[in-house]
């Protein structure tokens, strides 16, 4: 993957207006978004990028009309639909992700300020309409709590699950308590399947690798590794010195590395082989790190920094790479890697940001 342009060198014009087209790359690949800021007039929290790279998915809020789903053509800059996940006050969106084969999205979102996010939404890319919607399972929690909210999900490599973590179960207002899990969602019977609970109060990510039977996913009590081609699936295991600590992940392109990037700028890698950490880093002392991705190469680590900032992070020493951050940015909720390894998708501040690097 090339390296970020510096901040001062990126092109981002205004939505609608002139940029360079966007072509596929030398070997055919996926198109190149076109360099410009998209205006959504709500609040973006997260965005994915379907395979060919032709479209951008983003979740949106507000206060007053609901959770949506906006969908962008990476090439003209244009909002092409509109997905009403639901309506009303107080509703709430959350992460979205594509299925491998870029056949369906995936969001969750609200409808309740006593339990934020408590729905996975199913949408069909190809007519772009919202498909099902599926509430949580209820969980044994004691009386005067709320179900836990749910909060990060993945999709398995051959696209037949999706796992969704939800938190213990907490009363308005209040901190979760234990009984953290994670959700299987089967998307040929439009069901949750299973449920493994973890250890923990409340969850990160939650990341499958694209090369085994396994996910991992961040709890405040360390990384725990599922098993999951067991039926149903089951803890395998937590990884030691990773407690401490509620992290976001990301594996490298090969599954043979996972990176965690934490609230105080820290960050740590495992090796997915002997599940331990074999780097623990400071990244960025003090900051907040969100959205950790991958490199197609595996050389570099992106993440967003207190939501105004995107690293460049060298996976060989653990140290952001001078030049090649993106500085500038306000109120980023969301990032994503486009797949032609050549274009960055920042949601926030009302906008999607298309960049070329």
């Amino acid at each position: 993957m090339g390296a970020l342009a510096a901040a001062g060198a990126l092109v981002v014009a205004g939505a609608g207006s002139a940029g360079a087209v966007g072509t596929d790359d030398d070997s055919g690949g996926p198109v190149r978004g076109v360099p410009r800021t998209v205006e959504l007039g709500t609040s973006p929290v997260s965005v994915a990028v379907t395979p060919d790279g032709r479209k951008a998915y983003v979740s949106v809020k507000d206060g007053t009309h609901g959770a949506r789903l906006k969908v962008v053509d990476t090439l003209s800059g244009a909002v092409t639909a509109t997905v009403t996940l639901t309506t009303g006050f107080g509703a709430d969106a959350g992460p979205v992700t594509l299925s491998p084969d870029g056949s369906r999205a995936y969001v969750l979102f609200g409808t309740s300020r006593k339990v934020p996010l408590s729905v996975l939404g199913t949408v069909d890319t190809a007519t772009d309409t919202l498909v099902s919607s599926t509430d949580a399972p209820d969980q044994p929690r004691p009386d005067g709590t709320n179900p836990g909210g749910l909060g990060s999900l993945a999709v398995s490599p051959d696209g037949s699950r999706v796992y969704v973590t939800q938190d213990g179960p907490a009363a308005f207002h209040r901190p979760p308590q234990e009984g953290a899990r994670v959700l299987e969602f089967s998307p040929q019977q439009q069901a949750y399947t299973a449920a493994v609970p973890v250890p923990g109060h409340y969850l990160g990510s939650v990341v499958a690798r694209a090369c085994g039977d396994d996910a991992y996913v961040g709890t405040d009590e360390g990384l725990v590794h599922l098993d999951t081609g067991a039926e149903p699936p089951a803890v395998a295991g937590t990884v030691a010195a990773t407690a401490g600590t509620v992290v976001a992940l990301a594996l490298s392109p090969d599954g043979t590395r996972l990176y965690g990037v934490g609230d105080t700028g820290t960050g740590y890698t495992v090796d997915t082989a002997t599940d331990t950490v074999t780097a623990a880093t400071n990244i960025a002392p003090g900051q907040r790190l969100e959205n950790p991705s991958v490199s197609a190469d595996g050389t570099r680590l992106y993440a967003i920094a207190q939501q105004s900032a995107v690293l460049s992070v060298d996976t060989a020493t653990g140290a952001p790479v001078p030049g090649e951050g993106v500085g500038g940015l306000a109120y980023v909720t969301g990032l994503a890697v486009g797949p032609d390894a050549r274009t960055f998708y920042v949601a926030g501040n009302g906008s999607l940001r298309i960049i070329g690097y």
